[in-house]
């Protein structure tokens, strides 16, 4: 799928890394500005934005802005090393996510930082980035299966990996209170309970039709360590129809994580 402003937090991600002062530093949208002689278009006039803000806010014109200083060769690079320009095997299926920027002049990068362009990103590999923000700069390897028994005895029982350090801690850190931040002031924490939770919509434009809805992020609380992705194909607003989706399954595994045999 093409990411939409879920991949912004790409995009953050590379930012933070390659400096330890992008955090503060602020962009001025007008609603739309010229990038490479392509224009860059934003849902309103945001005014001078730092990134935690320009992330709460979805800003195109700061993210595409923010694509630029990254650079084209570190965006994708990063992209690479977070596992999102390649294949995830995972129990026999293959996933692969694409964003190859070889091609892209200015304005195209630009579009890629703000998750559009030729991006394209599967579910699985995207939610491996999530637990990599979690958890401090590394994840879990993903598997489908945990384990198989037959009469009785376990024939098959999978291994927890880690991914090894991807991210390093602090923009890790920083990341995930810029995505707790952005739910509790524009999505609205309420909607989630007594879960502390991380996260980012996207809206990801078709050619024809309704945009795809989408929402990715983390629970950051140790009793309930869960990562999610909610895709919704041509389901509109990711705030709007992601998001909800996203509160009705999270408050469903919390239910099972607070039962006395959790695993049955």
């Amino acid at each position: 799928y093409t990411p939409g402003s879920i991949f912004k937090l790409v995009t953050s991600a590379a930012a933070l890394e390659k400096s330890a002062s992008a955090q503060a530093g602020t962009h001025t949208c007008a609603g739309k500005t010229i990038i490479g002689g392509q224009e860059i278009v934003c849902m309103s006039s945001h005014g001078t934005l730092a990134m935690p803000e320009a992330l709460a806010h979805s800003c195109n014109v700061a993210f595409g802005e923010l694509a630029g200083k990254v650079g084209t060769k570190a965006l994708m690079e990063y992209a690479e090393k977070l596992g999102l320009n390649g294949t995830l095997t995972c129990d026999g299926y293959t996933a692969r996510s694409t964003v190859d920027l070889s091609d892209a002049d200015d304005g195209s990068v630009a579009w890629a930082g703000i998750g559009q362009y030729t991006d394209q990103i599967t579910a699985i590999q995207f939610l491996r980035f999530m637990g990599v923000i979690a958890n401090g700069g590394e994840a879990a390897e993903p598997y489908l299966m945990q384990k198989i028994s037959r009469a009785g005895q376990t024939v098959y029982e999978a291994k927890t990996e880690s991914t090894g350090a991807l991210l390093p801690a602090d923009a890790a850190q920083a990341l995930g209170a810029m995505m707790r931040s952005t739910v509790v002031n524009q999505y609205g924490a309420w909607q989630f309970g007594t879960l502390t939770v991380c996260g980012k919509t996207g809206t990801a434009e078709r050619e024809t039709g309704p945009a795809d809805a989408m929402f990715a992020g983390f629970v950051q609380d140790d009793a309930y360590p869960l990562a999610f992705v909610v895709f919704v194909e041509r389901g509109g607003s990711g705030s709007q129809v992601a998001v909800p989706i996203a509160a009705k399954v999270l408050s469903a595994c919390q239910q099972a994580l607070d039962a006395p045999n959790p695993n049955e």
